[in-house]
């Protein structure tokens, strides 16, 4: 147990909790006790989850399906919230897909950035008045090892992520003095419905999304971010050594490499289909 309830509080919300690690962190927080908002897209998804979590947890689960692409998600929330104070936000949802930048979609890559960029502002800084006046709080946000690095095939997808990480640590600084704990997990290569989708790298050095949320809520209120699994910490480490040249032409030759494995060989088959 993580005493999260008596640590934070009575209500979370996770945003992409439809599927993997936010399904995860909705399913860790409801054995603790901990009321839910699940924010997500999928509405029968969120209904199942909500159910089942209802049924074997005795909480209130309150499900909001909601695009944060969209300019009024927020107010699509706060609807749903009906003035309920959140204590524990958990910034999950995002998107993501590979393929060299000049054929990329535009309206994809400005939705990808309002998701998985601006809602964690938006969001972030909507509920942290309360927080700052509770004198308590925690804020997760997930970032990436891909974070860590230029990396080509996912530029910009990557750079939301080292977003996310310089945003979330310089948080970390800013909200310590009001009793708010800050933390940016940084996953590698997860066994998760997204990572399916993106490179069908299903590898047996895959992380599990029951790990990573563990090792993040072990590390809330110890540490600004943490990156999850051994291999991953030291992708990270290598990645700090080296010139910018070096580390993105080895991101690159390997990036490469499993799109063109995995992701296209995947696109061909269903267009086969």
């Amino acid at each position: 147990m993580y005493n999260l309830k008596k640590r934070y509080g009575n209500w979370a919300l996770i945003t992409g909790a439809s599927s993997g690690i936010g399904e995860e962190f909705a399913r860790v927080f409801a054995i603790e006790g901990i009321n839910l908002i699940l924010v997500a897209r999928r509405k029968d998804r969120l209904d199942k989850i909500a159910e089942d979590l209802r049924n074997d947890h005795n909480i209130e689960v309150i499900v909001c399906s909601t695009d944060l692409s969209n300019e009024n998600f927020l107010e699509s929330i706060l609807k749903e919230i009906d003035g309920r104070e959140i204590i524990i936000l958990v910034n999950n949802a995002g998107i993501g897909k590979p393929g060299e930048f000049n054929h990329t979609d535009i309206k994809y890559d400005s939705d990808m950035i309002k998701i998985n960029c601006l809602a964690p502002v938006v969001l972030t800084e909507y509920f942290v008045k309360t927080m700052i006046k509770k004198r308590k709080g925690a804020i997760i946000f997930l970032g990436s090892v891909v974070a860590y690095q230029p990396t080509p095939v996912m530029a910009a997808y990557a750079a939301t992520k080292a977003f996310n990480f310089s945003f979330g640590n310089a948080l970390w600084y800013e909200l310590k003095k009001y009793g708010i704990d800050v933390l940016t997990v940084n996953p590698g290569n997860t066994a998760t419905e997204f990572n399916r989708m993106v490179l069908n790298d299903n590898s047996i050095l895959s992380r599990t999304a029951g790990q990573v949320v563990n090792n993040a809520l072990k590390s809330l209120g110890k540490k600004p971010n943490v990156v999850d699994g051994f291999l991953n910490k030291l992708i990270t480490t290598f990645s700090k050594f080296g010139s910018v040249r070096f580390i993105v032409t080895v991101t690159g030759l390997i990036m490469n490499k499993l799109y063109k494995k995995n992701y296209l060989s995947k696109q061909t088959s269903q267009i086969a289909q």
